[in-house]
């Protein structure tokens, strides 16, 4: 007899990552949506970006940044829609000061909360090609010894056909 209760397994390797990796992904067009002034694309990658993230391990702390970025994202699109709404029902010949007003509060929060986003996920990609710079350049480094570990043994040896003197 089989039971009727789900067993509960854990997530395969990198599960976590590929919810980032989508999350930063729908974050990089939802800063692009708000810095070109479109609210209402921005919202929705920003709901997608959010989607993406909530199935994830909460307690990690990789997820909490992008989850949070999610979220805020979310927050501020929904915040540029609702004061673009707004100031697109205001009257222009009447209250010329409050549309204004509310046009401005609405590209503000776009251009700041754009710009920030930008910049987070600028400096993810400049910690991956740091790694990468110092992975490769640890590697040389190896590479380099090892070259001149062979050099030397072969230079004390005398099996080499040139020997190489060592300073």
């Amino acid at each position: 007899m089989s039971s009727a209760v789900a067993t509960t397994q854990e997530p395969p390797a990198g599960f976590n990552r590929a919810k980032r990796r989508w999350a930063r992904g729908f974050l990089w067009a939802t800063s692009a949506f708000l810095l070109l002034d479109k609210p209402l694309l921005s919202l929705s990658t920003s709901a997608c970006a959010v989607y993406a993230m909530h199935g994830g391990k909460w307690l990690s702390h990789k997820n909490f940044k992008w989850m949070s970025a999610s979220v805020i994202s979310f927050a501020v699109s929904l915040y540029a829609v609702a004061m673009w709404t707004e100031s697109e029902f205001v009257d222009e010949d009447r209250a010329y000061e409050l549309k204004a007003t509310l046009a401005m509060k609405h590209r503000a929060a776009e251009i700041v909360w754009g710009g920030m986003l930008l910049m987070a996920l600028c400096l993810t990609i400049k910690e991956k090609i740091d790694r990468a710079a110092t992975a490769t350049a640890e590697a040389v480094a190896a590479t380099a010894e090892a070259v001149e570990k062979v050099s030397r043994a072969l230079a004390e040896d005398g099996n080499g056909k040139a020997k190489i003197k060592s300073g």
